[in-house]
């Protein structure tokens, strides 16, 4: 073959080549997938979160809060303290009360052994933080430390008739109406009762058994109240008992006996406010009535004892009682309105002005406190009306606007640098659920 002809079948090949490329150019591309919708999207990302994994397996529970808020206080106080709050204890002040974080994994009685077990773990962060901690012996001499943890237990739902709960670690308290995290309570601000009056939480052992749906009971062992370890020799009792005969009337009594002052140090023997031999006895009730679908009445009647502890009785025994009831009112699922009214007597003298300045906030601080001393001790009685005004724009999302009214048969109120016996506030808060 002469070069010519390799040179020309050459070409025709190129063009052979060059020509069916060109002809696969013109024939119509296929037409490219549509995006997916909006609702496809949707759909996917639920599947993902839908999908198993280790965390959802164990049965693992996050969430949490963000309370802020802010108060004003009419009388302005030099102290910039609202005189014998507890939380709530920063005048014409913004606060961020408590950032929480709850970690748990809830005991599930109808499940497996390892279905029976489960914890919770509440940790808070904030203002409160520093009265919850104060209340406890965790760490002595972090007077204003904002870290603490408010429950660590764990927990086994044992296998006997209904289900007993067994719970084992710091957890909150049995006695009263009110908690610790204020939106779970009617009002923002906490009563004198619970304030003054209760223990927040304590550390023990605690049996739980429903016996049917209209009885419940629980019986605990603790180191007394708000202690993470026991201050003296003996232990105290807790207990509650839950009646609800109706759906729309429900009763519980509720407990605690024990001895809650510290051991007498060295040889010394006791002596007032350091006897570990005398006995803290308070009981109360609690009558919950669903009036109508949108009221719902509580009562609560509280009485307290306590041996050897009072300075300004003959006797040394102090008694503290109190009376508090709440009505809530819901316009809607957004809307409700809130009243509390509350008498609590210290006729001991031993529960209220205990506080100083440069203490937990200023927590339970009276007219008469500095620095570092606490008010003279003296019996009083304290009257309290606070209406609440709440607003959910959303259920993550939590408003409340709040007056309250304090008195005191006492002067143990600031108006500016003078005693006085009556202080109002209004306050602003805002709490966000994730």
């Amino acid at each position: 073959m002469s070069i010519r002809s390799f040179i020309g079948i050459g070409l025709w090949a190129l063009l052979s080549l060059l020509g069916g490329n060109a002809g696969f150019a013109q024939e119509p591309a296929a037409p490219s997938a549509p995006p997916p919708t909006v609702q496809e999207r949707l759909d996917s990302l639920e599947k993902k979160v839908d999908a198993p994994s280790i965390w959802k397996t164990l049965g693992f529970k996050a969430s949490g809060f963000l309370d802020v808020a802010y108060t004003h206080n009419f009388n302005n106080p030099n102290s910039n303290l609202n005189q014998l709050h507890i939380f709530d204890t920063d005048a014409n002040s913004f606060s961020t009360h408590l950032v929480q974080i709850m970690l748990e994994r809830p005991a599930d009685g109808g499940g497996s052994g390892m279905d029976r077990l489960g914890f919770r773990t509440r940790l808070n962060f904030g203002l409160d933080a520093r009265v919850t901690r104060a209340r406890t012996n965790f760490a002595s001499g972090a007077s204003n430390n904002e870290l603490d943890f408010q429950e660590v237990y764990g927990e086994y739902i044992a296998p006997i008739g209904n289900g007993l709960k067994i719970q084992a670690g710091k957890i909150n308290t049995l006695i009263g109406y009110e908690v610790i995290n204020s939106f779970e309570n009617p009002n923002f601000s906490r009563s004198f009762m619970f304030g003054l009056g209760q223990a927040f939480t304590t550390t023990g052992v605690r049996l739980s058994y429903a016996f049917n749906p209209m009885v419940s009971a629980s019986l605990g062992v603790i180191n007394g109240w708000d202690n993470v370890t026991d201050n003296n020799k003996g232990k105290s009792f807790e207990w509650l008992l839950a009646l609800t005969p109706h759906e729309k009337f429900g009763m519980s009594f509720y407990g605690s006996y024990g001895a809650e002052q510290s051991n007498s140090q060295g040889a010394a023997p006791a002596s007032t406010g350091v006897d570990p031999t005398a006995k803290r006895t308070v009981v109360g009730t609690i009558m919950t009535v669903k009036a109508t679908d949108q009221d719902t009445i509580v009562l609560e009647p509280y009485y307290g004892n306590e041996g050897n502890v009072s300075t300004v009785k003959q006797s040394r025994n102090a008694r503290w009682n109190g009376l508090a009831s709440y009505l809530t009112h819901d316009f809607s699922d957004q809307w409700s309105a809130r009243f509390r009214g509350e008498i609590f007597e210290d006729a001991g003298g031993a529960r209220t002005c205990r506080g100083f300045f440069g203490f937990a906030g200023g927590t339970n601080t009276c007219a008469g406190a500095t620095e570092t001393v606490a008010a003279t001790m003296a019996a009083q009685t304290l009257w309290e009306n606070t209406f609440t005004l709440q607003y959910k724009p959303f259920p993550s999302l939590i408003t409340r606007a709040e007056f309250r009214y304090d008195k005191s048969d006492k002067n143990v109120f600031l108006y500016g640098s003078r005693a006085v016996n009556n202080q109002e506030t209004l306050s602003v808060q805002i709490v966000y659920l994730f």
